[in-house]
């Protein structure tokens, strides 16, 4: 597996190109079209006296910001570098001997539990069923023995979302066999409606993976969460790094969470554009789009595509578009690419791109 093996790295891209990543069109990484809430810009140009000193270690400021979001408590909230340093924090804290990945999933997973010596299965959603999670097989896999179980909720990259009372399901099935549940609601912010966060404070075999990167479109900042049980939080806690998240970012961050305009619109647009964009996509022979919930869409090319993904990357670029190779997730093979929804103007040089170059 590639260790950089993700979307999102225009920087290489345009090393590699020879030109600037402003030249870049970057449907790769799945970030706020909208941008980021005017208040993280004045938070972090205010912030630079705070370089001088140490960060808050307990991210106190924003871990309140949190909790009065989402109405839950203080205990049940940890603030890290994003919601990958918990991905690889928890096997290793767990270390789990039988772990479970819900794929095609996000790479770093498996990596996170490689690194924690753990013996990986894996349970395939397909295409052909709309890649839906089917929780009666999956809590009987579990009832099975396994220790860890990492779940996407909405998927990357598929964007299915499994149901709240579905989850719920499966969460009982993990309770009932002492299996820690793992599940990344990084894109969930779209339909905060489905989090399933105020059961997890209840459970002790429920850790929700929280990101602030896609929503508030501040990947560079590195900001996410988790959300649990007081004491799982203090487990997590007390042997985790000091210092991780900056002060800028802590700042920026409990910004972000007060703009409730900027959340509304966001989630509006959202579930407009999205729509139109897998309209557009649709129309395009031999593409087939898996409906989603989340900022991307997936897009299966059929045998009426004479090339596949990795090539349509490449085809792609040429134009200074980058979209997201998917023949490197597992199970899908190199049929499958992804692409983030952006703005209008964009989006529709996307679909008038890709019909030039797939005829």
């Amino acid at each position: 597996m590639d260790k950089r093996d993700h979307g999102g790295n225009v920087h290489a891209l345009a090393r590699e190109r020879g030109i600037s990543k402003n030249s870049i069109i970057d449907f790769s990484a799945n970030i706020n079209p909208l941008g980021y809430p005017d208040e993280v810009r004045r938070k972090v140009m205010d912030s630079m006296e705070c370089i001088l000193t140490y960060p808050d270690p307990d991210s106190h400021d924003l871990t309140r910001a949190l909790a009065e979001y989402h109405g839950i408590a203080f205990e049940n909230i940890l603030v890290g570098n994003g919601a990958t340093e918990f991905i690889y924090w928890l096997p290793l804290l767990f270390r789990p001997q039988k772990a479970l990945i819900v794929t095609p999933a996000f790479s770093e997973y498996e990596k996170g539990l490689l690194l924690a010596g753990a013996d990986i299965t894996f349970f395939q959603t397909r295409r052909e069923e709309g890649f839906h999670v089917d929780t009666k097989m999956l809590a009987a896999q579990i009832a099975g023995g396994i220790d860890m179980v990492c779940l996407g909720n909405p998927a990357s990259p598929s964007g299915v979302l499994t149901e709240k009372e579905r989850l719920h399901r499966l969460i009982g099935a993990a309770e009932q066999a002492g299996t820690m549940m793992v599940i990344d609601e990084a894109f969930i912010d779209f339909v905060e409606e489905e989090s399933i966060k105020k059961r997890a404070v209840q459970s002790k075999s429920v850790v929700i993976l929280r990101s602030m990167t896609k929503f508030f479109g501040i990947p560079g900042l590195r900001v996410g969460y988790c959300i649990a049980d007081a004491g799982i939080i203090t487990r997590i806690l007390d042997d985790m790094p000091p210092w991780t998240v900056n002060a800028p970012a802590q700042l920026a961050a409990a910004a972000a969470l007060s703009d409730s305009s900027y959340i509304r619109k966001s989630r509006e647009y959202m579930k407009r554009e999205r729509t139109h964009l897998e309209n557009e996509l649709s129309s395009i022979e031999g593409f087939s789009v898996m409906p989603g919930v989340a900022n991307y869409l997936l897009v299966y090319m059929d045998d009426a595509i004479p090339f596949d993904a990795p090539e349509l990357r490449e085809r792609m670029l040429a134009s200074n578009i980058a979209i997201r190779d998917c023949s490197h997730y597992r199970g899908l093979g190199g049929r499958f690419f992804r692409v983030a929804v952006k703005r209008r103007e964009e989006n529709m040089i996307l679909v008038d791109a890709l019909r030039e170059v797939c005829p």
